[in-house]
């Protein structure tokens, strides 16, 4: 959106490709479309407009200025593949003779040590995982193109830019963290993620609903909250999106194998999205059971090669046991490390145990207290794609409305610091809720583009070195002898 406004763009990839969690689904809710029939087009776009700029296996490592000059150090990680010069043709993968396991396919199906993500990749470049490469030059004889480096180095650009949008989108719970559910010891119980892998035509099942064993499970488990609503483990708040993808999955199920026997065990059903409570209304339509539940734990009949989920009804205070082939675990959204250190740099606070705040939940949903520092997505919050999309096209409305602009006003009261009086205590900074505040040479200095002129450097300032401009002691002071002559 922000490149159509005719502005150019850089886009920082820390993947080697662009398109995020999206492109590993298989469907969509609540409409069941195909995730990358939507998504494919759109990446292909940005990797044809000639005002993007797409800079995979980078992180920002540094952000220095202000809306409007922003200086930001961005590393790029060598891929061991000159970009300019692979075309994508996949000769050196047909020759690699290493294997590892792939992310994509979140671990279900082994790719090789060179490789592209998925077939839609954007860019289509090939990539060497140096971890596991044995370096035995069979890619660099198949490449007609010269392109393979296995000397590549690290680089370091910086860019120029006026204004920031972080969406840095957020990470699965880790399910080996509640260990009853026996993830990763037990092969029948897998991640939504992992389903939607399996489930997918271009998975590593080919879309057939298996088993590790080969085997078509004939009953199948959703348990939800799955790292979400649990103060146990610090993930209070819901993670929103759970529930419509369980219920999707639950569909899919249906399609492919109709006789499957469907249970999802729910704290509450929050199914409230548009078309979402169509999509509960087919489902339970389809006859898949629904259970208000948490299980405390999963055993496993070794003998039969099944899961047994012990559980009690909260509405109908029956209790029993469930005896299914597959256990899917709904996992809650978390904020990644990335941005949390991201957060960290820029300079903006975050809740919890690391989503962005926003400036203003309801009046700036898409600001930071940074000016020109705007967001979208997950990396604030738990969002599916519709709510991400939105909130995409607000972030890039926020800043063309902002490179439009002739001059950019600072507010009226922020706050000054008398270096005089300054004795480099620096409780301020301590004080500051916005990091406006940064220490030269033994003294504070106040960034004015930061502060927000709240006013609390001030009052913990013993000498009073610091004063809020249009609010000094003496102006104070004549406005309470006029009040008071009043």
């Amino acid at each position: 959106d922000i490149a159509g406004a005719g502005y150019p763009v850089y886009l920082v990839e820390k993947e080697p490709s662009i398109g995020g969690v999206m492109a590993q689904l298989d469907k969509t809710i609540p409409t069941l479309d195909c995730s990358i029939c939507i998504e494919g087009p759109k990446l292909s776009d940005a990797g044809r407009n000639k005002n993007i700029v797409i800079i995979p296996n980078a992180e920002v490592r540094d952000v220095k200025g202000r809306v409007g000059n922003f200086e930001a150090e961005v590393e790029i990680r060598p891929t061991y593949v000159d970009p300019e010069k692979c075309n994508g043709c996949g000769a050196c993968v047909d020759v690699c003779p290493v294997y590892q396991p792939n992310r994509y396919d979140v671990n279900l199906k082994p790719i090789k040590a060179i490789y592209s993500p998925f077939a839609q990749a954007v860019p289509l470049k090939y990539v060497i995982n140096k971890d596991i490469c044995t370096e035995c030059g069979m890619c660099m004889k198949s490449c007609g193109l010269s392109a393979i480096n296995l000397t590549d180095k690290p680089k370091t650009v910086e860019l120029d830019v006026g204004a920031i949008v972080i969406a840095t989108g957020a990470d699965l719970f880790d399910p080996r963290l509640t260990p009853l559910y026996h993830y990763g010891e037990y092969e029948g119980v897998i991640t939504n993620m992992e389903f939607e892998r399996i489930i997918c035509a271009s998975g590593p099942t080919g879309g057939s609903l298996l088993l590790r064993d080969k085997r078509h499970p004939k009953r199948v488990a959703f348990i939800q909250c799955v790292g979400s609503r649990d103060d146990k483990i610090g993930m209070e708040d819901c993670s929103f999106y759970c529930c419509a993808v369980s219920l999707k999955q639950a569909r899919l199920i249906k399609e492919h194998e109709p006789d499957t026997e469907i249970y999802i065990f729910y704290t509450d059903l929050r199914s409230f999205g548009k078309g979402w409570e169509d999509l509960y209304t087919r489902v339970r339509e389809d006859g898949v059971i629904f259970i208000r539940s948490r299980p405390s734990e999963i055993r496993e009949n070794s003998e039969r090669k099944t899961l047994i989920i012990p559980y009690e009804d909260s509405l109908t205070g029956m209790s029993g046991e469930i005896e299914v082939d597959m256990a899917v675990l709904a996992l809650g959204m978390r904020p990644s490390q990335s941005v949390v250190k991201l957060a960290e740099m820029l300079r903006v606070p975050t809740r919890g145990l690391g989503f962005i705040e926003e400036a203003h939940p309801k009046s700036r949903p898409l600001e930071t207290i940074v000016d020109g520092i705007f967001i979208a997505g997950t990396c604030h919050g738990p969002r599916d794609i519709s709510e991400s999309v939105v909130e995409g096209s607000g972030a890039a409305g926020l800043t063309v409305s902002l490179f439009r602009k002739d001059e950019l006003e600072l507010p009226a009261s922020i706050a000054i610091v008398d270096s005089k009086k300054c004795s480099g205590c620096l409780r301020c900074i301590d004080a500051c809720e916005y990091g406006a505040i940064v220490v030269e040479e033994g003294k504070a200095r106040v960034l004015e583009h930061i502060c927000k002129g709240c006013g609390a450097c001030a009052g913990a300032c013993f000498q009073e070195a610091i004063a809020m401009r249009n609010w000094s002691s003496d102006q104070l002071i004549h406005q309470i002898r006029a009040t008071l002559e009043v």
